[in-house]
Order: C-alpha cells, then sequence, then structure tokens
C-alpha cells in the first residue's frame, strides 16, 4: 500500500539538493539529466511514489519503462520501500515486457495484425531457420544469411516507422529480407524480441483508440536510463507523450550510452533535450565516489563537466599497476597481489569488483582466483546466473532460503512465491493457482532443507520438480525456462564447474564473493572498490574502437563507466609501457586540485 508517511521522509531528504527536489515534483514533461552516483533512482522512484499519491486517481497508475530485467528487479525493490509494488496501477518492466502485456497481449486480438491468439514468442534455433528461409525467399542461395542478417536488424532496429521514405529507400533489398523474416515467423505463429516494440507502436499508431486507452491507464510514462533503449522506444515516446496526452519524465546520461550494438543513440535523448515543451533538470552531485575519483573520471571520459563531490566526503583513492606481459600475468596479479591487498586495507571481498571488456577476460581471471581460493561469482555472458534473468535470479534465491535463509526470512518466502507466480502466470493468478504453486515451491523447498547436493545436482532436481511442470502450465509469454538448461550445463561436475550449493547461494565463509563483471553489465552499479582489467593501450581503444569516430566515442564511453563504479578506491592494471593512452589523462585530471 502506498505510504504517505514513506513519501514525505523521501521528500525530506532530497529537500538538500534542489536539483533533484525540483524534478520530483514537475507536473509537465521533464528530462532528469543523471550523472553518476547522482542518485537518479532516488529521484526517480519519489517521482514515481509522489505522482501515485499526489497526481493520479485510482485506478490509475503509472508505467515504468526501463534497459533489462535487473533494472526493472533494482527498481522494484527500491519502490518497495515506498509501499509501491507492481501490478495494477503500477508497471515496472522493459520495453519488450511493455509492448507486450500493455499492447499486444490485451489489443491484438481486437486488430488486424496477423497474429493468432496463442501467439508464441520464437526460441534462437527458430529465428535462426527463419533467417536462413527468409534469405533464400528474398535474396537467393549466394552469401552468409546470418552475416547479412546482422545488418538487416540494425535497419529493423533503427527504421521503426515503415511509412516513412527512408524504409525503402535505404536499402531496400535489406528491408525486402526483413520483411520475409517476418512473414516466415507469423507463418508459424511467432514473434521474436525485437518484433515486440515494433507491433507495438504499429498497433498505436494505426488504432487511436489504443494510445486512448493506455492514456488512460497511464496518465505519466516514467523512462529509466533513456539514452540506452534505442529508436523503437523513442518512437513509442513521440506517439504517446508528444502525440497522445501522456506525461514523460525521462532519466539518463548520454556520457553512459554504451549499448549501440543494441540500437541505442544517445543522440535520441538529446533531441528531447531541445525540445521547448521539455523542462531540462540536471543532477551534479556525486553521491558515490571521492573527489579524487571524481576528477580522475573527466579525465577519463576527456570532456569538461559541472560534477561535483558531497563536501566532507573522503576523497577516494587510486593505484596503477603496470605488469610485464599480457593479460594471463595481469589476472595472476588481481588475484595474488592486490585484492589481498585491498582486503588487508579493509574491503571486503564482496564489495570488490574486477571489470574487463569481454567474458574471455573474466575466464582468465576466474581461473586466477580459483587457484588462489578465491570465492568470486561472475555477471558476464559466461556467468552461472544472468542478472537480467528472473529465473536465474528466482533460483538463487531458492538456494540462499534452504541454506539458512529460511531462519530470518531472507529472503522473504512470499517474494519468492511472487517470483514463481510472475514467472509462471506473468501479472495475474487465480486463488486456486497460488495455492497450487505455493504447495509445489514449498514442498521443493522443505525437501532441499539440509541437502548435501551439489549446486548441479541440486539444479537438475530443481528442474524436474519445479521447471517441467510449470512450463506446462505457464501462460507468460515472456519464457526464459531453458535458463535452468544453460545453469546445469555451466556447472557440469565433468569440466570440473560444479560447487557447493552454499557456494552457489552466496553463504560461503569469509565476506562473500569478489564480483566479476564485463564494463556493460557493470552499468547502473556500484562498489566500494573496482580493479578495471587489462587497462592497455591496444583494448583501449581496441582496433575495432578506432574505425569511426563513433566507435571511438562510444569506447570512451565505456571505459567512464567502468573508472565511475568505485565508491572508495579504483586500480587499473595494464600492460607495462603498454598502458591505455586514456590511463594517462585520467592519471593528470587526478592529480588536480
Amino acid at each position: 500500500m502506498l505510504s504517505d508517511r514513506a513519501l514525505l521522509q523521501a521528500l525530506a531528504e532530497l529537500k538538500g539538493n534542489p536539483e533533484q527536489a525540483a524534478a520530483v515534483v514537475e507536473k509537465g514533461h521533464c528530462v532528469v539529466l543523471a550523472g553518476p552516483g547522482s542518485g537518479k533512482t532516488k529521484t526517480l522512484t519519489t517521482a514515481m511514489a509522489r505522482a501515485l499519491i499526489e497526481d493520479i486517481p485510482d485506478p490509475r497508475g503509472v508505467a515504468c519503462i526501463t534497459y533489462n530485467n535487473d533494472c526493472a528487479i533494482e527498481l522494484e525493490t527500491r519502490l518497495a520501500r515506498l509501499g509501491i509494488t507492481p501490478g495494477d496501477r503500477a508497471f515496472i518492466g522493459t520495453v519488450h515486457s511493455f509492448a507486450l502485456s500493455q499492447v499486444i497481449g490485451p489489443y491484438a486480438r481486437c486488430v488486424p495484425i496477423g497474429l493468432p491468439p496463442d501467439f508464441k514468442v520464437a526460441s534462437k534455433s527458430q529465428m535462426k531457420a527463419a533467417v536462413e528461409t527468409a534469405y533464400q525467399n528474398s535474396i537467393g542461395s549466394y552469401g552468409n544469411p546470418h552475416d547479412r542478417w546482422k545488418f538487416a536488424s540494425e535497419k529493423r532496429l533503427r527504421d521503426v516507422d515503415r511509412t516513412r521514405p527512408e524504409w525503402r529507400g535505404h536499402n531496400p533489398e535489406l528491408a525486402d529480407f526483413i520483411e520475409a523474416y517476418e512473414v516466415e515467423l507469423r507463418r508459424q505463429g511467432l514473434i521474436d524480441f525485437d518484433d515486440m516494440p515494433l507491433i507495438a507502436y504499429r498497433m498505436i499508431k494505426a488504432n487511436g483508440w489504443i494510445r486512448n486507452a493506455l492514456c488512460a491507464r497511464f496518465p505519466v510514462l516514467f523512462v529509466d536510463e533513456y539514452q540506452d533503449l534505442g529508436h523503437a522506444l523513442h518512437e513509442l515516446v513521440l506517439l504517446l507523450c508528444f502525440g497522445g496526452g501522456i506525461r514523460l519524465f525521462a532519466v539518463g546520461d548520454t556520457d553512459q550510452s554504451i549499448y549501440a550494438f543494441a540500437g541505442a543513440n544517445p543522440e535520441l535523448l538529446e533531441s528531447l533535450t531541445r525540445r521547448p515543451d521539455v523542462r531540462i533538470i540536471r543532477l551534479r552531485f556525486n553521491y558515490r565516489s571521492g573527489a579524487k575519483i571524481i576528477r580522475a573520471s573527466l579525465g577519463a571520459l576527456g570532456e569538461e563537466r559541472d560534477y561535483r563531490g558531497i563536501d566532507g566526503a573522503p576523497d577516494g583513492d587510486l593505484s596503477f599497476w603496470p605488469v610485464p606481459y599480457g593479460h594471463d600475468n595481469q589476472a595472476d596479479t588481481i588475484a595474488g597481489t592486490i585484492i589481498p591487498k585491498l582486503v588487508e586495507q579493509g574491503f571486503e571481498l564482496g564489495t570488490i569488483a574486477v571489470l574487463y571488456r569481454a567474458a574471455w577476460l573474466g575466464d582468465k581471471v576466474a581461473a586466477a582466483l580459483k587457484e588462489a581460493g578465491i570465492p568470486f561469482v561472475r555477471t558476464d555472458t559466461n556467468a552461472l546466473v544472468k542478472r537480467s534473468s528472473r529465473l536465474a535470479r528466482f533460483v538463487e534465491e531458492c538456494a540462499r532460503w534452504i541454506t539458512g535463509g529460511w531462519r530470518n526470512a531472507e529472503p522473504p518466502y512470499a517474494r519468492m512465491l511472487s517470483q514463481a507466480l510472475t514467472l509462471v502466470y506473468g501479472r495475474h493468478a487465480s486463488e486456486r493457482e497460488e495455492q497450487e504453486l505455493s504447495a509445489q515451491l514449498m514442498g521443493f523447498l522443505n525437501a532441499s532443507l539440509a541437502t548435501v547436493e551439489t549446486t548441479h545436482v541440486w539444479l537438475q532436481r530443481f528442474s524436474r520438480e519445479l521447471v517441467t511442470p510449470w512450463r506446462k502450465i505457464a501462460r507468460n509469454s515472456e519464457q526464459e525456462w531453458d535458463v535452468c538448461a544453460e545453469m546445469i550445463a555451466n556447472t557440469d561436475p565433468a569440466r570440473d564447474l560444479d560447487l557447493p550449493l552454499a557456494h552457489f547461494a552466496g553463504r560461503v565463509e569469509g565476506s562473500g564473493r569478489v564480483n566479476l563483471s564485463t564494463l556493460h553489465s557493470a552499468k547502473g552499479r556500484e562498489f566500494d572498490a573496482v580493479i578495471m582489467y587489462g587497462v592497455n593501450a591496444s583494448d583501449f581503444p581496441s582496433a575495432r574502437d578506432q574505425q569511426t569516430p563513433a566507435s571511438l566515442r562510444e569506447a570512451r564511453r565505456l571505459f567512464y563507466v567502468g573508472v565511475t563504479r568505485p565508491k572508495k578506491h579504483l586500480s587499473l592494471v595494464f600492460q607495462e609501457h603498454h598502458h591505455s593512452p586514456w590511463v594517462f589523462e585520467l592519471y593528470q585530471r587526478s592529480q588536480q586540485n
């Protein structure tokens, strides 16, 4: 239940920051430009709570669109403290989830879009086969269809409105390829994830009554990390907010736009800041990092910004680690010297992160940490638990509960049941369905107490006893059941990948697990100490980064994202006499007063 008291407290906490205080009470279109550590999530969640309590009468509500499920989970956790839970008055999810659950699902049967009532989301293998069939039908037998599809996919994400001249005016062969691919999916009653916002956009544009229905239900649209969400979201915003009556509250930072490969374009956020009907508010204070790290971050970015630390905050610390030879030696130095030194200084393992550009570098660090006996958890593409997967998060929470969490309700059983219901039924389940699912879940958890199973064996039983029966009854279109099979494969004892269940659950002796993450996966997160690994001249920038000015700017932004993750300490590890030129700029800025 929404709490007036919690809201008043949240508003009071923002009074010391005039920009945050102004943003949360703004009642027109608003774009909040929020640098690293500037409290943007607190600003966003407080603005949502205030709108629900003061501006929007029940049963109307708000929608909040995020970049991925991990961002959605973080927002849900923050909003829960203000008494807001996802439901009829608050949608929180990705643009794909919004398109599917709020537009396609409710209205697809009412308009002719070529989808059967029982449409499914295509699997990777189905999408691959559809690409090959479409290529044969539209282009011919020469060349590699999947190489060509990379270009087609970029066009599909960029050219959202196909009534505009550029759809066929710019590379009509790719337009034919895309349309043939979508025809093949529809023939099988399928859509893919990129289809979701595209179909929703076309439905809303062609049917004013759908736009009116969305406006009636969600008078305010909140968007988190706007710079990451791409052209489909931007076109939906223009349609709903600047042509449909919904108020926009967007938060973003063009300096942290690092997902061009997924269709992100910082210019889309910048275009909103040039609109006369939008109020722009800049959050200048960095609550995360010390002054020295903030100064260094501007050297990493290579541009001036009006960011400042909080009076009285510690300066923070930087260290530079030139290591002879390449990545293997650097990984050994991290495991054998840097992490032990940080622990000596009082940092707990769970507050330390090692960041790198690609998952294969994570393999090297993981091997070095394993050899040194240092526990770790990965959040890259080779991770056991995918942070953006709700199912993987749920599995890990179950493991935490049975390895001791049941004693102090951490995690609470009610939260796990809510997660299970969402995975199986989406947002709505009957009382009988809830009772039956709860009985299955509790039976599995109780049978797992005091288990001596390894993670691999426990996951196999989880799959048999929960995933298999739930998959048969699921009516949530956003299914990710194959994630459990991936986790089982990633703990294969034949490849020496299995581990104790308590380790998997994060319940190991000592102070937790070192975080291993790619720079992309670390965005939006913060740690007490960050070790940036492989900051070599050939890696920052790489040869690929230097192919175009745009790719070079994005690489620099990626470097900046890494440098702005730590609160107290930043270590940069690189090959001796072969450091990135940006390291030198960072060092120079860090020495300024």
